[in-house]
Formats: structure tokens, sequence, C-alpha cells
């Protein structure tokens, strides 16, 4: 069987780091993957080269056609089963080679849906056309696609994974603590754009500094404009100088995580927030607004707090609660990290996405796709029955 994944950004972000999962997972499973790369060069092209994952690096600055002609080209040599875009836009590639090779193809959607058919603006029916099914990372990009008319048939859901065994080793490393001594850490993570709302935990930050002063707050993000703004917020409201960091761009989120005692999240829209499972695997507590699958992940009173989406006082209760009782918070974090364990473990991928393949190969009588998968569940039962028995 053979796969080819399509992706114009390997950037440091969730999205990127869940299409490296789905690369290894693939490969791991004897699959024969293919990446094809139509970005400059990112964080994540080095990790895909160091797991051995065959990939083709296609780039040429405003030559978007040249792009899509050596992409066709290239896929055609591979004859690839199913093409996967590792995000929606990325059909606009990904869509007409996995067409013109008769390959299933997908796409995948990695915010709530309506984010998706906003930025790709007047193309998305035609993405919509090219793409056989989508596979979203979460339930709310999927009701979010079917209220507009999209068929609820043609999209499966995918919910993000973490690989624990990496996930620990990172937040083993030493992390340069900013913190002041005696000060209880709360951490909240993302790029500062509009749409996580920063300005929400900054102001629950200050209404919770009123009942326990040693908050402090941690902000760690990549800035897309909105830093100097947000810092004048803090600023307004008495957090700075002494009680907020700004990061800026953290690589080393799994440690700071680990010398943080709880987790906010305050968007407005998300897919599936890939910090929650983060700050979960840490063994923190999360305090979310209900965005995208957040309400889903964090079991409300069991691995943390879901609150209104302006409820900045409830915002503010949670977390004097968590701060004011380590024990709690600690418990709440243990359940959270049992959770991922549980449920949102690396080690389920392949099967969940072969699963997915399968299905939609089925509704569009793929026949080639389904008798080569069919033979890959075989062949891996039995791998699997040998392993046991050898035990």
């Amino acid at each position: 069987m053979r796969v080819a994944l399509v992706a114009t950004s390997l950037r440091l972000a969730g999205a990127e780091k869940q299409f490296v999962y789905i690369a290894r997972a693939l490969f791991a499973a004897g699959i024969q993957t293919k990446v094809f790369y139509l970005g400059a060069g990112d964080y994540y092209q080095n990790l895909l080269h160091e797991a051995k994952i065959p990939l083709c690096h296609i780039f040429h600055p405003k030559r978007p056609l040249f792009m899509l002609t050596r992409l066709i080209r290239e896929t055609l040599s591979f004859r690839p089963h199913a093409v996967m875009a590792s995000q929606f836009g990325d059909l606009i590639f990904a869509g007409p080679a996995g067409r013109l090779c008769n390959a299933l193809v997908l796409g995948g959607v990695r915010s709530d849906g309506f984010y998706e058919l906003r930025t790709s603006g007047h193309r998305s029916g035609f993405l919509l056309a090219l793409a056989h099914a989508l596979i979203a990372n979460s339930y709310r990009a999927k009701q979010n696609l079917v209220s507009k008319g999209i068929d609820a048939d043609k999209i499966a859901v995918l919910p993000n994974v973490i690989d624990l065994a990496e996930f620990d080793r990172r937040a083993a490393a030493p992390y340069p603590n900013e913190v002041p001594a005696g000060r209880i850490p709360i951490v909240a993570v993302g790029t500062l754009q509009p749409c996580k709302r920063f300005d929400r935990f900054l102001e629950a930050l200050a209404v919770a500094r009123d009942r326990e002063p040693a908050i402090f707050g941690v902000l760690a993000g990549k800035d897309l404009g909105l830093r100097a703004i947000l810092e004048q917020k803090a600023r307004d409201l008495g957090l700075l100088p002494g009680h907020v960091a700004f990061l800026g761009e953290c690589h080393q989120v799994p440690s700071l995580l680990r010398y943080s005692r709880l987790l906010v999240l305050c968007s407005d829209y998300e897919g599936f927030p890939n910090v929650i499972l983060e700050a979960m695997a840490a063994g923190l507590s999360v305090v979310t607004t209900p965005a995208g699958d957040a309400p889903r992940i964090v079991q409300e009173g069991v691995t943390g707090y879901v609150v209104k989406t302006d409820d900045t006082r409830g915002l503010a209760d949670c977390i004097c609660r968590l701060a004011a009782n380590p024990g709690l918070s600690a418990q709440l974090g243990g359940a959270g990290r049992m959770r991922v364990l549980r449920d949102y473990n690396v080690s389920c991928l392949a099967d969940r996405l072969l699963a997915v393949l399968r299905d939609h190969a089925d509704k569009k009588r793929k026949t080639s796709l389904l008798r080569t998968l069919n033979q890959t569940k075989v062949i891996n039962e039995s791998a699997a029955t040998g392993a046991l028995s050898a035990v």
C-alpha cells in the first residue's frame, strides 16, 4: 500500500506536529509512505528525515503552477492508493495530483471548519469537490461543516494524539525557569493572534491576583502582531512589571509545562486544542473556554474546568481554586495524564487512520485500495498474533 502525504507547511505548530505523527504511524505500520513538502524549509522537515521517511521537497516561490506540475509528475511516479492533504488549503495541490493518480483524496481540517471555509474563500467549493473525504480533528469542526451543507458521510473525525514517550523526554530537559521564587506559575500557550483571546487570560490573572498574590502568569507563543497590545494591557492591569512574563515563541513547551501549576486556554474558537493534550500529558489541570472540542477533552471537575467564553470572574475563580490547592490541582492533573494515556496516545493512531481509509475506500468503491487495506489488516493481525505467541 502506498500513501502520499502533501503539506505546504512543516513549521513548529500543532497541525504540523499531527501531520508528522500520521506520517510516522503509517511508516511504522509498514505502509509505503512518502511526504511531498511544498514549503520553504521548516522545523519538522528535519524530524521526517531523522525518521527516515521518504520526502520529496518541491518549492519554487511564486510559481504555484510549476510546483503543481512537478507534484503531479512525482505522484504519478509514486502511484499512491491514497493522497492526504495536511490541511484543507493544501488540497489545491494534493487534490489534482490525487485525482490524476485515481487515488482516494483526503483533506485535513485542523481548525473549526468555519476557519477553513473562510480562509479558502471562493476556492472552498472547488477544494471540497476535489476531496473524496475530509479528516477533521474535532467533532466541532464536523458539526460546523455539516451546518454549511457538507455531507456528514464525507467527514471523518480523527482526534489529535500525542507521543507520550517523546513528550516525557522533552519535559525532562532543563528549563530556564523565569518564574520568581515563591510564585505560582499559571501558563497560557499559543500564537499571539486575536482568536486566542489572551486578553481574557490577562484580565483573569489580574482578578485572581487580588485573592492569591503569589500567582504569576506565563504567556508563551509566537507574536503574530498582538504582543505590544497585550503587553500594554498587562501594564494597564498592573501585571507588568513583575507579575507576568511574555516568553515569545517557545521551543521547550513540555519542560515549561512541567514547571507550571495549571494551563489556561481562553480561545474564541479551536478545532482540537493540541496544547490541552500537552498540558494533560504533563500532569497539569486545565481551565478552558468551550472552544472546539475542549469540553470533550477536559472532563469537568475530573481533569479540569470548562468556563463560559466571556466569564472572566469564573475563569479567575478556577485559577484561584487550583492555585490555592496544589493537592486538587495534582489530582486533576493525574487524571488528565491517565486520560491521555488511555484515549489520545499515538499508539492508537495507525489503526484509527487505517479504519478511516477503509471506510472511505468502501464508500467511494476504491476496490484496489480496499483490497490492499484488507491485506494490510490481515498481515498486521498475523504479526500481532505471532508476537503474542512468542511471548
